[in-house]
């Protein structure tokens, strides 16, 4: 049944301008907190209301500027039959073929699509009405029939879900066909079962006032000799909502956030399983990771309905297909919302959804060629903040492990998605990466890496001064828990000039020798001191922490960098 394949939203709350195409059961709306990504589910709640009163405000309006008004249309195919008859929508039937795109004229290989325009003027009186590209006069599209296309939003106010009320899914669920029939029968049988139960209560702590009000109504001529407290009838129509789903006897709007949250999208995807749209916001609200996990898979493999979510959770998007997700980006100057499909080389790039899907959440992304420069990156993150500085987050951007050699093919993959990426990298091995660091640059990717030939201990071991390079011994022995002997004897291991004795730190001192023996031993294969996030993120502030004092060297150069790029 009904599946949305394109939305176009103009002047819309926070968007300016929006249009996307959807080819996936599945759509899941990825991108940082500004992009718009609640704003869209509630463009489309608002254009498929199954209500007439459908409130809109002046803040609705893209700068609350009521002059342009709200403009949402969107596209959809796999129709109700009863919006196909000639006397509802079946003359404004337009075509989509196999490659997404829509035309008026509707092949006999061509699905059937019914576009819809929502409009709002400075009165804030909506109209919906069914459009095309021929010349035809718009169509009114009452909100009966757009309840017939069965679209529900999950999200914090719920609480309506769990009534059999007029407009709300689970009274959808009891108009399909499943249920049709004798439905009315069998629920108002029930209805009037609890209503003969009612009348038998005597809810004798209310007869001294009804005493009253008979003496009372006796002195003006009216005898009241059965009067009574109970239920009127039309208080508990079903259409009404007044019948709701229990646990036992609790209600379901008592339960805690995430189970209902849960019952919700259950109700939601069973309409969606006969052909109807579920949007969900924030998926991942009030529920445990697998928990995530195991909603998303079976949200995959719901059947004929459309699921449309939103995300900031990586459990989420590391169970979807790169197809199923669209990347939301705005520009907070014009207004646009730029999206992006991720199923480009799809199956490499899902890889790298899988490894690093944090990428996918930024608009900015630094690809770590290992643990060490993570760490570093968290470093920078602090020292940013002690600098007056804004912290990462707050400039959309994140810092991933782009693990060791194949770091390269994940920048690429993440440039190729539409994301600004840099690489932070070593420069010992470049011979071997492919794609190498020439084939990122030509792909606009900024490269911070080190001296010809260098390791990024190499360089810090160069670069600091003596003191700092004391400060990484005693951290490298107390992390690693080495004596004084097994310190010596793996920096001996690497030190070209001699052995050294005892005292060998006083003895030698500050020589360009021993400081490459100090870089060699603390990369040593299994035996690194800075190879962990947390170890490289002491690294990091012992690195900034004489920052002012390394001004010209390539590690500054480096590091400044990528904070300049950051900020850019």
């Amino acid at each position: 049944m009904s599946k949305i394949i394109e939305i176009d939203i103009k002047n819309y709350r926070g968007i300016k301008s929006f249009s996307q195409k959807f080819s996936s059961n599945v759509v899941c709306l990825i991108g940082r907190g500004d992009s718009s990504k609640t704003t869209v589910l509630e463009a489309i709640k608002a254009i498929l209301s199954p209500r007439w009163n459908h409130a809109f405000y002046d803040t609705d309006f893209y700068q609350l500027d009521t002059s342009d008004p709200i403009e949402i249309v969107i596209s959809l195919t796999d129709i109700p039959d009863a919006l196909k008859t000639e006397g509802k929508f079946g003359l404004y039937l337009r075509a989509v073929d196999a490659e997404g795109n829509i035309a008026d004229d509707l092949g006999d290989e061509d699905s059937a699509v019914l576009t819809i325009k929502l409009t709002v003027d400075h009165t804030l009186e909506p109209t919906w009405h069914v459009i095309t590209g021929r010349d035809q006069e718009p169509k009114e599209i009452k909100q009966g029939d757009r309840g017939k296309l069965n679209c529900f939003m999950i999200s914090d106010y719920l609480d309506s879900h769990f009534s059999w009320g007029q407009g709300n899914p689970l009274y959808s669920l009891l108009n399909t066909g499943e249920f049709d029939g004798e439905r009315n029968k069998h629920v108002l049988e029930a209805m009037r079962e609890a209503k003969v139960k009612l009348d038998d209560e005597s809810f004798t702590y209310l007869a001294i006032i009804t005493d009253k009000i008979k003496s009372q109504a006796a002195g003006f001529g009216l005898g009241l000799d059965n009067i009574n407290s109970t239920i009127d009838f039309k208080d508990i129509s079903i259409s009404e909502g007044k019948v709701s789903l229990h646990d036992g006897k609790v209600p379901f709007r008592l339960m805690g956030k995430g189970s209902r949250r849960i019952a919700s999208i259950a109700i939601q995807t069973a309409v969606a399983e006969g052909g109807g749209i579920a949007l969900i916001d924030e998926l991942e609200q009030g529920l445990e990771p697998d928990r995530v996990r195991q909603i998303v898979r079976n949200l995959k493999d719901n059947g004929s309905g459309q699921v449309i979510i939103t995300t900031h959770s990586r459990e989420v998007i590391t169970e979807l297909s790169s197809k199923d997700l669209v990347l939301l980006v705005a520009n907070k100057v014009s207004g646009e919302i730029v999206s992006k499909n991720l199923k480009i080389q799809d199956d490499i790039l899902q890889g790298v959804i899988r490894a690093c899907p944090e990428a996918f959440f930024a608009k900015k992304v630094i690809v770590c060629e290992g643990a060490t420069e993570v760490g570093i990156c968290r470093a920078l993150d602090k020292f940013r903040r002690e600098m007056g500085n804004d912290q990462l987050s707050l400039k959309d951007c994140a810092y991933v492990d782009g693990a060791g050699h194949s770091f390269t093919e994940r920048a690429n993959n993440i440039k190729d998605a539409g994301i600004d990426t840099a690489a932070f990298c070593d420069s010992d091995r470049d011979e071997e990466l492919n794609p190498s660091k020439d084939v990122l640059k030509n792909n606009a990717i900024e490269i911070y890496d080190c001296d010809d030939k260098n390791k990024i201990e190499q360089q810090v071991f160069k670069d600091l001064p003596w003191e700092a390079v004391l400060e990484l011994i005693e951290y490298a022995k107390e992390a690693r828990n080495l004596s004084d002997d097994q310190l010596r004897e793996s920096v001996n291991a690497k030190y070209l000039k001699g052995t050294l004795t005892v005292d060998w730190i006083d003895n030698i001192g500050d020589t360009p020798e021993l400081r490459e023996a100090l870089a060699g031993a603390s990369s040593l294969k299994k035996r690194e001191w800075f190879k962990r996030i947390d170890h490289g993120q002491k690294l990091g502030q012992i690195i900034f922490k004489y920052f002012d004092q390394i001004d010209g060297k390539k590690l500054r150069q480096t590091l400044q960098g990528i904070s300049d790029w950051v900020d850019s």
